[in-house]
């Protein structure tokens, strides 16, 4: 929807430049040509003003990405490991997911656009009594937690992330350790800072 202040500017716009192109057009009782090409400029102006208000809007909900999402949503003390190759955690319990960018069947969050992302895991060490874990983009390591203290024990890391749109991020657990979760205490979160 076109503004007031929006509209008003457009008008003072048009007519200061119609003033100048033709001196005493604009205050001119009589229509002529003139008025014709004024009015016809206001509308392509507002149809304008519209279109790009409309993608701004458009890009507004575009950046509007927020996750969150727990291994289990159980008071039941559940511990996932230890496995016999490099595992990505799924985190099926979504608290929060503005923008649909994660998916609790992969473990997977894509980045849907350009922008500095902030992410962060947290992790309590299951029955192996060690939790090595990491946080991969597209295969890559990016950061880890690491903790050797004993069953409950527990790590977190998180970091600032420029990421392009396609970006995939997933929690792998090493494979010989281990991580437990009991309502909400083994998360991964993540929210876009800005779009670049």
């Amino acid at each position: 929807m076109v503004s007031s202040r929006v509209l008003v500017l457009v008008v003072v716009v048009v007519s200061a430049v119609v003033g100048a192109q033709n001196p005493g057009s604009v205050t001119n009782p009589e229509k002529g040509p003139e008025e014709e090409d004024v009015r016809v400029l206001v509308q392509q102006l507002i149809a304008r003003v519209d279109k790009l208000e409309r993608e701004l809007e458009e890009e507004r909900a575009k950046s509007q990405v927020a996750f969150s999402a727990s291994l289990v949503n159980t008071e039941l003390w559940t511990h996932q490991g230890p496995f016999d190759s490099d595992t990505t955690l799924l985190f099926k319990t979504v608290t929060t997911n503005i923008g649909n960018a994660y998916n609790r069947d992969t473990g997977v969050f894509t980045a849907p656009v350009k922008g500095l992302y902030y992410i962060r895991f947290t992790g309590y060490v299951g029955d192996s009594g060690s939790l090595n874990a990491a946080l991969l983009k597209n295969g890559s390591n990016m950061f880890a937690i690491y903790d050797t203290r004993g069953v409950h024990g527990s790590s977190s890391n998180g970091m600032a992330l420029v990421l392009e749109a396609g970006d995939r991020l997933s929690v792998t657990l090493w494979k010989t350790q281990s991580i437990f979760d009991q309502t909400k205490l083994s998360t991964f979160s993540g929210f876009l800072v800005f779009p670049m």
